[in-house]
């Protein structure tokens, strides 16, 4: 649409905007694409030109400039006069990228696009979008051209996406991020998790424990291999290490301790002890951001011990919480009847922030020991966990296998027209 938009409107400049480098450039590269180096606009001998330097297209006959920026410095998006602009992935978009974006175009009353994947409702986007909803209701009632409007648009309303691939997301997504990335619905804030399912073949009643030390471990240890995970804390917190027989799904919890207060050489020696009571443990994932850093040397003194430490990052816990959600919905793992798991599953909220990354923990006041234990075995149990693979030979897929999918049906439409256009 901008491609064809350009040079329609002479002597203008045009923007587009993204949170960063890199996703501006994709932009670019499909303008690249769109405009040919020997391009001619409406049989004019003047060719498009392309500055790479500064990422920037022109159409010099027509005195129409097409720029490529990122927001990360919102201050330079101040100045010169700009007729249309479209401002790529708002969500993660700070709010002054907007603000600055804003003197530039009111004095040209600029067209503006807004396009972004919906991230939560606290940001300046989700915001915006429910302005244009009110406005384009007050016009239908006015029965006027509205000033603002709002569009969602979900996945399987493009052609060119195989309806197998939404089903494949579908499948392998959690509920909330299917939702969000294929529904284009803004999702709310809350708790996180679904329903937790009861290993109830072991568990036949909830679990109590009187000391300040929970523990359980199934009677038959002696006989299983497992994965674990573990969460590790000094005087507020707990540390929580969980153990998972990852001999086949759904992954089971066949031992759990949770305790605080201890000094991290304590911590260790209780913790090796523990899974020691197994027939083995494959691999350890724990936390070593912060003072993890330290019990990775401890474990490393501990003699073929194998581990692994994780770095939280919001990224990284988000990966891992969202594949411990789609293995909740996909009934891929089991819990314990136990209170204090329950709660804090029942509790553990996700917040989205102004720039629509989201932020996973407990409410304030609360623990989340158990559940970052729990997400850190089970991302073990995948890694580690049996897995069926079967072998086919070509012969042996039906032909409608190899049918061209619509995107490249249409790749090869353009492809011709290029050809009997003569590009």
């Amino acid at each position: 649409r901008c491609a064809a938009a350009l040079p329609r409107y002479p002597g203008t400049t045009w923007r587009w905007v993204a949170p960063i480098y890199k996703q501006a450039m994709i932009a670019w590269k499909y303008l690249d694409k769109i405009y040919p180096k020997n391009i001619k606009i409406y049989k004019s001998s003047d060719l498009i030109t392309k500055n790479k330097t500064d990422f920037i297209m022109k159409i010099p006959h027509l005195d129409i400039e097409s720029q490529f920026w990122h927001g990360q410095s919102p201050e330079d998006l101040e100045g010169e006069a700009i007729f249309g602009q479209v401002n790529d992935e708002c969500a993660k978009l700070k709010k002054q990228v907007f603000d600055s974006s804003m003197t530039t175009w009111t004095f040209t009353q600029a067209q503006v696009l807004n396009i972004s994947t919906p991230r939560g409702k606290r940001s300046w986007f989700y915001a915006g979008c429910m302005r244009a909803k009110e406005e384009m209701e007050a016009a239908r009632r006015e029965k006027r051209i509205p000033r603002e409007v709002f569009y969602t648009a979900a996945t399987r309303k493009n052609p060119f996406v195989p309806q197998a691939s939404i089903d494949e997301a579908k499948r392998i997504l959690p509920e909330r991020l299917f939702r969000q990335y294929y529904l284009a619905e803004f999702i709310d804030d809350g708790n996180t998790f679904p329903q937790i399912k009861i290993d109830t073949e072991i568990w036949k009643k909830e679990f109590y424990i009187d000391s300040s030390i929970e523990q359980w471990i199934h009677p038959d240890a002696k006989e299983i291999s497992i994965v674990a995970g573990c969460d590790w804390a000094k005087k507020n917190d707990y540390t929580v290490l969980i153990c998972l027989d990852h001999s086949k799904v759904p992954f089971k919890c066949v031992g759990f301790l949770r305790f605080h207060q201890e000094k991290y050489t304590s911590q260790v020696i209780r913790v090796y002890k523990f899974l020691k009571r197994f027939k083995s443990c494959e691999i350890l994932y724990h936390d070593k951001t912060g003072v993890g850093e330290a019990i990775d040397d401890l474990l490393s003194e501990i003699p073929d011990f194998v581990y692994h430490g994780i770095v939280f990052t919001n990224a990284s816990k988000a990966l891992m919480v969202n594949a411990l959600i789609t293995g909740i919905e996909q009934d891929k793992v089991l819990f314990p009847w136990w209170p204090t798991l329950e709660h804090e599953f029942n509790v553990y909220e996700v917040d989205t922030d102004d720039l629509g990354r989201a932020r996973f923990g407990a409410p304030e006041g609360d623990h989340d020991d158990i559940v970052s234990a729990y997400f850190l075995a089970y991302a073990a149990a995948e890694e580690y966990g049996e897995r069926e693979y079967k072998a086919r030979f070509l012969e042996e897929l039906p032909a409608e296998s190899f049918n061209k999918s619509l995107w490249q049906q249409y790749i090869d439409e353009q492809l011709e027209i290029d050809q009997d256009e003569g590009f």
